[in-house]
């Protein structure tokens, strides 16, 4: 079983939940910008295969045996055989379809989940890709036109046809990034501090999964932006000597030698990565005890909400209409 990849689109790779556990030897933690989308996607497809991670501009393929979809995340302009994908909804698809996700119209990083799932290579514990040291994912790179993307049998994969979730999880309103002290907090002076929070930040077109650059006020250190190496946070602010910030995300290296005046605070992440290059973002400090109970707070009535996907599902009538239309159809063509 597998789908072609017609389109590859703008950077699309396999992503699941990130390589947990061996930044210590060396290797990045990849894994979906976006946590929270990513497991939503999951929860509604039902199954723990990864995704396709696809950023503003998602990939065209055929489907090579009948399957079911979800697209979370990212809304795009997504169509299947030209008519209008919905949201957040497990549709059926059949072999010889053809879906288009064509451009994001809101948010950044879309996640596309398969009721046969993707069936890629496990490397240290995740088949997230990275990029620049070609592991993980399909052959450790970016997808690429006519790539054959193996899947595994699923014989449940029509049970969550017609799931759908009214979750908004892009925040398009919110341009606040909430952040913490860095471990280098001190060398920088009170007029970097308040410059980092005082006037917006753009995400320059140079931004990627390693890091998000930003063009604003500049926050150079008090003196040299070099230190010895050490180990960086994911959404570590590292500073060097141009005193441009440059945030570092899931594909980040596992450690640095610039001076770090900020940590975004983990549950901001997931917001920072549905921002496009050319939107912009502005800092606030918080409290590291302010931060990790926003992330508790936040994270119980997630996980509530996941349950109630399982337990208490909603349902898109029209799909489940659409497919039972279409096995009518079938079954009819065999008599």
């Amino acid at each position: 079983m597998s789908i072609r990849i017609q389109k590859p689109g703008l950077f699309s790779t396999i992503q699941d939940e990130g390589r947990i556990g061996y930044q210590k030897d060396g290797f990045s933690g990849a894994g979906a910008l976006d946590i929270y989308s990513y497991r939503l996607g999951q929860t509604l497809i039902g199954n723990d295969g990864p995704a396709i991670e696809a950023t503003i501009i998602g990939p065209t393929l055929t489907f090579l045996e009948d399957d079911t979809i979800v697209i979370t995340g990212a809304e795009f302009k997504a169509e299947l055989n030209g008519e209008p994908v919905p949201h957040q909804t497990v549709i059926q698809v059949y072999k010889g379809d053809e879906l288009a996700m064509n451009a994001a119209i809101k948010g950044a990083r879309g996640y596309l989940f398969f009721g046969h799932p993707l069936d890629v290579p496990e490397v240290a514990g995740s088949y997230s890709t990275h990029t620049r040291t070609k592991m993980g994912g399909h052959e450790g790179r970016a997808l690429k036109k006519d790539d054959f993307i193996h899947q595994k049998l699923n014989e449940k994969y029509r049970k969550h046809v017609g799931f759908t979730s009214e979750l908004d999880l892009i925040h398009e309103t919110t341009d606040t990034i909430r952040i913490v002290e860095g471990p280098q907090y001190d060398s920088f002076s009170d007029e970097s501090h308040e410059g980092l929070v005082s006037e917006p930040f753009e995400i320059s077109e140079q931004s990627d999964r390693m890091g998000f650059r930003l063009k604003g006020p500049s926050v150079p250190p008090k003196e040299s932006a070099d230190i010895i190496s050490e180990p960086v946070a994911l959404g570590s602010i590292q500073v060097p000597n141009d005193g441009n910030p440059i945030i570092l995300m899931n594909d980040k290296q596992t450690v640095g030698g610039y001076t770090k005046i900020a940590t975004v605070t983990q549950l901001d992440l997931s917001v920072l990565a549905q921002k496009k290059p050319g939107e912009k973002i502005n800092f606030e400090w918080v409290s590291i005890e302010d931060a990790i109970n926003d992330l508790e707070e936040y994270n119980n009535g997630f996980e509530d909400i996941l349950k109630n996907v399982e337990t208490e599902p909603l349902f898109d009538l029209r799909e489940l209409r659409i497919t039972s239309n279409r096995i009518c159809e079938l079954l009819e063509g065999e008599q």
